[in-house]
């Protein structure tokens, strides 16, 4: 019997290795199956994690325009700059220091030095990177010329040591654009950081185009790392700042994500669909429009700080309301900050939060409520004493600033801002239902918040108790009530409305994807008085600017209803609370403006109407619609009222003889060739056939001279030629100065104001 050749070993390893080859095969071929008809959803959803996501984005914030068409706040990028100098330094095989990227912050023409220390513990080498500190302060000192070379070496040896943190911080709140163009310098790109504690350094910013202008209206930030705001951006910050979502992002090389889009995200009436994406939509935040006017509201800016400059006011405000509407076009709030500087300031917007006795500008609403009562009928010709009066033996002596003892009918009473005679209408009316009287106003004016669209505390308005004898007194001429300047405004733009009460709004519309929605307007009282009512108080606070304490804005292209008023803020006090507000063109009301000015020393409610004159010559120059605007018609036929044609030569009231001179000849008209007199003439008028002539003006010696009807150039020239300094506010010609002609310069200190008017 043959014996079987044993196996040999050969043999036994090649099926060892066939058995161990076919069964990972089949392992393998089981997996493979596994994976794609059992696993393979799983792993396949795994791969998609891995090579793309959704990302959480944040959404656009909207922008704030102005009703003129301009930005006021936008959303832009800003950057902190930090710079890393704390890389190390490795030895390669051959003991050599690496080619480090801190060594690339500079190119070539600047040193970077390499040196070998040798641990004094250990005895190891170890290499550092020794940065010749002045290149790179140059380079920074070339790139914000703002900040001194010295002063970059400071902060460069304050952060040396702070390897901790990885890296110095060179400047904060830097453009984008700034920041991108250091990361363009040769070599330093790998040294700008753009992660610091795991936050980017680039952060979005609100930015104010015009600055610190109309900023109480735009909205402070109240926090750096919130958005938490006051003003408009808080009111309207749900429709202003969108919804924050997620992006879809594909991965790339170096772990970078790129955004594939928002997917096909499709705005449907309003809302979104969304079935086609997974997440949370990014919905940009809409654009809201203002009702500020930026030219408007630049001119009542500067105005107002001349003003508030020029007699040391601690604070002040300017508000401009359209009639009909009750759009705000002009919103002004300015503090004294510890600098001296005027300034809109947080958590204080003037016109909404500072509560003031009024003083006399309180009257009309006093003169509205009792109209408004039907037990008695009111005359503007009823004649009220003047002066000062004593009404009971509990009460202080009420008196008029420089009116003596007399008897004036309502309408003069009015125009002169007499406190004796509405005491006199409320003690004769309402002597013992003071009450009635305190509800009457309260139904009329709004006391109470009016929850306008600006974010920021607005306080109740509040009145004491009438019981007493001098509180009712009070009452009558604007104390012992507190009231905000714009709801005082608001009033007055009632009475200006014919008696119907709008709500003061500071956005007018929202813009959302091109489409522009206007926003309603809306009524605190449909009517405080009658039209008629409205009407009669109107041609009383004409009377004011025409003949009365606010004669000094009086000008002939369009008629002005205001109310001067002052207010003591403390009884004996020498500051005050000055006030003008009223409307324009009188016989057509559509604008409403009022200045204010707190705490000023020795100055009455006319010294406020100036800004008032300001904002409403711009507002007329800037406004086709209004009737008022000056003609060749208009001009004709006030020329021809005064028995003249608007073919005369121009006449000059008084100015140096070789101008007028240079002025005629280049016109083409005669004029005498007169040398012998004084260089400062009078004009004699003279028509197409009669050669101009001039009388002399003698400067009077030791006293003020007189400047009327001149420009501010040759008021100036006169006045520095007996030496006397000259302020003057306004444009145009002289219409007033104080102190007036002919006043001893012994009583002036050699010092004059002049108030000008075109």
């Amino acid at each position: 019997m043959s014996k079987r050749k044993p196996i040999s070993g050969r043999t036994k390893a090649g099926i060892v290795f066939l058995t161990l080859t076919l069964g990972f095969g089949m392992i393998i071929i089981g997996a493979l199956i596994r994976v794609i008809w059992v696993t393979g959803d799983d792993w396949r959803a795994k791969a998609s994690d891995s090579m793309s996501r959704y990302i959480p984005q944040k959404a656009s914030r909207g922008n704030i325009y102005s009703s003129d068409g301009k930005t006021l706040a936008t959303t832009i990028q800003e950057c902190d700059l930090y710079l890393d100098f704390t890389q190390k330094i490795e030895p390669n095989k051959k003991d050599k220091s690496k080619m480090d990227t801190i060594k690339t912050i500079v190119d070539s023409n600047y040193r970077w030095s390499i040196i070998r220390k040798k641990d004094k513990k250990s005895g190891k080498i170890k290499y550092d990177t020794v940065c010749y500190r002045d290149s790179v302060c140059i380079i920074l000192h070339e790139a914000f010329p703002g900040t001194s070379v010295d002063e970059f070496r400071r902060i460069l040896d304050r952060h040396r040591d702070s390897t901790h943190r990885g890296c110095a911080l060179i400047k904060r709140h830097l453009p984008y654009s700034d920041w991108d163009r250091i990361c363009r310098f040769p070599g330093w790109r790998r040294a700008v950081v753009r992660m610091v504690d795991d936050r980017e350094v680039i952060h979005y910013k609100r930015f104010k185009t015009y600055g610190n202008m109309a900023e109480s209206v735009i909205g402070f930030n109240a926090s750096y790392s919130n958005d938490i705001y006051s003003g408009l951006e808080g009111y309207y910050d749900s429709i202003l700042k969108g919804q924050d979502g997620k992006v879809l992002c594909r991965r790339l090389t170096r772990g970078t994500w790129l955004p594939v889009g928002r997917g096909s995200i499709v705005a449907v009436e309003d809302s979104l669909r969304t079935d086609s994406i997974p997440g949370h939509p990014v919905i940009d935040g809409k654009d809201i429009v203002a009702t500020i006017d930026t030219r408007l509201q630049d001119m009542a800016h500067y105005s107002l700080e001349k003003s508030l400059r020029r007699y040391g006011s601690s604070a002040g405000c300017a508000i401009l309301m359209e009639v009909s509407t009750g759009n705000v076009l002009v919103c002004s709030s300015l503090v004294l900050d510890t600098n001296g500087n005027y300034r809109e300031t947080p958590n204080r917007n003037v016109p909404l939060t500072d509560l003031y006795e009024p003083g006399s500008i309180f009257k009309p609403v006093l003169l509205t409520a009792m109209y408004n009562d039907t037990s008695f009928a009111l005359d503007t010709s009823m004649l009220l004493p003047v002066g000062v009066k004593t009404f009971s033996k509990n009460s202080q002596i009420v008196k008029d600033h420089g009116v003596p003892n007399a008897t004036y009918p309502l309408w003069k009473a009015v125009a002169i801002s007499s406190n004796v005679a509405f005491c006199e209408l409320a003690w004769r009316y309402y002597g013992n239902r003071r009450d009635t009287l305190l509800n009457q106003v309260k139904s009329i004016f709004p006391y109470k918040p009016m929850q306008v669209d600006i974010k920021g505390p607005e306080y109740v308005g509040r009145t004491n108790t009438l019981r007493y004898d001098n509180n009712f007194l009070r009452f009558c001429y604007g104390y012992t009530s507190s009231v905000s300047p714009l709801r005082m405004a608001t009033f007055y733009n009632a009475l200006a409305n014919g008696g119907r009460m709008v709500k003061p709004r500071f956005c007018c519309a929202i813009i959302d994807n091109g489409k522009v929605e206007e926003l309603p307007i809306q009524y605190i009282h449909e009517q405080i008085c009658e039209p008629k009512t409205a009407e009669t108080i109107r041609d009383l606070l004409v009377g004011v600017v025409e003949g009365g304490t606010g004669d000094n804005i009086k000008n002939e292209t369009y008629a002005i209803a205001g109310k001067t008023g002052t207010a003591e803020t403390a009884p004996g006090s020498p500051l005050s609370n000055v006030t003008f507000v009223g409307f324009f063109p009188a016989n057509n009301p559509k604008y409403t403006c009022l200045v204010m000015m707190r705490d000023v020393r020795h100055v009455f409610g006319r010294n406020a109407a100036p800004v008032f004159l300001d904002i409403a010559d711009c507002v007329v120059s800037l406004d086709k619609d209004l009737d008022c605007r000056p003609t060749l018609e208009k001009l004709a036929e006030k020329y021809a009222e005064k028995g003249g044609s608007i073919d005369d030569p121009p006449t000059v009231s008084k100015a140096p003889q070789i101008t007028v001179r240079r002025a005629y000849k280049r016109m083409g008209l005669r004029f005498a060739n007169i040398t012998k007199v004084g260089r400062w003439s009078y004009y004699r008028d003279a028509d197409s056939t009669t050669a101009a002539s001039y009388e002399p003006y003698k400067i009077p010696t030791g006293q003020i001279p007189n400047c009327y009807g001149m420009t501010i150039r040759d008021a100036l020239h006169l006045c520095r030629t007996v030496g006397i300094d000259v302020t003057f506010e306004g444009y145009g010609k002289v219409y007033a100065q104080e102190p007036k002609a002919r006043t001893p310069l012994a009583k002036t200190n050699n010092k004059v104001h002049l108030m000008l008017k075109p």
